[in-house]
């Protein structure tokens, strides 16, 4: 299987981008998939039912609040139990450490394509790469925008003036409005050392 090698990383700085074979086999590839997906794939359903049941106990306002704290809590755990890097990035983040990478960006544009022309894509994405003569497996998985996000990550007339406010106190430089429901909001990224 030929597969495209990246060579960068905002963590890794001076690295630069080459298509070359990918080492890896179909196997492996499959494997590190699979035991990746299975941390990371309940990590968004956890997380829209903390944020369904904060909007529908204490409010939109409050669930800010929720999001803002569990999303990267959830992440820094699994990395800590895990080992590898887990975040959520988007291409318009609204926290300044959720920047994509290039890789991240490429991958997340891919996802958009995807989803544009199937509201049912499968938006997930795995390579393995080298950075500075390490294997790395990264790991993508789309995450599409629902009706309880469009709550503040939806078009500006949409959303109320006190989550506004709420999001410039919080966010001053936020990036992360104007979104449809199903539209790609962002990525749980992973990069995985490989033994």
């Amino acid at each position: 299987m030929k597969a495209v090698l990246v060579i960068a990383l905002t963590l890794f700085p001076l690295t630069t981008y080459a298509n070359v074979d990918n080492k890896g086999t179909d196997q492996q590839l499959s494997e590190l998939m699979k035991s990746t997906k299975e941390v990371v794939d309940p990590m968004p359903v956890k997380l829209k039912a903390l944020l369904t049941d904060e909007i529908t106990n204490n409010g939109p306002v409050k669930a800010i609040e929720m999001c803002r704290v569990k999303a990267p809590t959830m992440a820094k755990a699994l990395s800590e139990k895990t080992g590898w890097s887990i975040k959520r990035v988007s291409i318009k983040n609204r926290n300044p450490e959720g920047k994509t990478d290039k890789w991240e960006e490429k991958t997340m544009t891919g996802f958009e394509r995807q989803l544009a022309g199937n509201i049912d894509a499968v938006m997930e994405q795995g390579e393995i790469v080298t950075i500075k003569n390490k294997q790395y497996f990264r790991y993508a998985k789309g995450l599409k925008t629902t009706k309880e996000c469009s709550m503040c990550h939806g078009k500006d007339e949409n959303i109320t003036t006190e989550l506004k406010e709420k999001l410039k106190e919080i966010y001053p430089d936020d990036l992360a409005k104007g979104y449809d429901v199903n539209q790609v909001r962002g990525i749980i990224s992973v990069i995985r050392p490989i033994n």
